[in-house]
C-alpha cells in the first residue's frame, strides 16, 4: 500500500471541513430560530405558546387565536434560523458555492413544514409564505457571508 498522495490529503480535509460547516449551519439554525420566537412573539403581543406538550386541540386554538401580526414574529424567527445558518455555513465551508448553505435553509424549509404538519390549522397563506422565504434567507446568509470572508 502506497502512503497517501498529498492531494488526496487536502481533499479529505476539504471535505472534512465543509462537513463541518453543514453540521455547525444545521445546528446553528435552531437555537437562531428559537432566539427570536419569544422576544417577536412579545413585541407583537401574541398570546404565550401553550407549551411543549400541548394537545393538538389546544395547538389548534391556539393558531386560530393569533392575528395576522402575531404571524410576523413566527415568520421573522424562522427565516432568521436559515440565515444565520446559512451564514455560518458559508463562513465555515471551503467550498464558496451556495450549496451548503442553501442546505441549510432547506432543513430550515423541513422544519417549516413539520410546523405545518403539527399543527393543521395552520393559516395556507401563512405557511406558504414562511417556506418560500427560507431560501431566499439562506441565499442572503451566503452572500453575507462570501463578503465576511473577502
Amino acid at each position: 500500500i502506497e502512503p497517501s498522495s498529498e492531494g488526496s490529503q487536502i481533499r479529505m480535509v476539504v471535505t472534512m471541513r465543509d462537513t463541518l460547516a453543514l453540521v455547525a449551519g444545521l445546528v446553528i439554525s435552531m437555537p437562531a430560530n428559537f432566539f427570536l420566537l419569544e422576544p417577536l412573539s412579545k413585541l407583537t403581543g401574541a398570546p404565550p405558546f401553550p407549551g411543549e406538550d400541548a394537545t393538538p386541540d389546544e395547538l389548534t386554538r391556539f393558531i386560530t387565536s393569533l392575528d395576522p401580526i402575531h404571524f410576523v414574529g413566527i415568520l421573522l424567527a424562522h427565516w432568521n434560523g436559515a440565515f444565520m445558518g446559512a451564514a455560518v455555513a458559508g463562513l465555515i465551508a471551503v467550498d464558496r458555492s451556495p450549496a451548503l448553505p442553501l442546505a441549510v435553509a432547506t432543513f430550515v424549509i423541513l422544519g417549516c413544514i413539520a410546523m405545518v404538519v403539527m399543527i393543521p390549522s395552520t393559516p395556507f397563506l401563512f405557511a406558504t409564505v414562511d417556506i418560500c422565504g427560507c431560501l431566499p434567507a439562506g441565499y442572503f446568509g451566503w452572500l453575507i457571508a462570501t463578503q465576511l470572508r473577502k
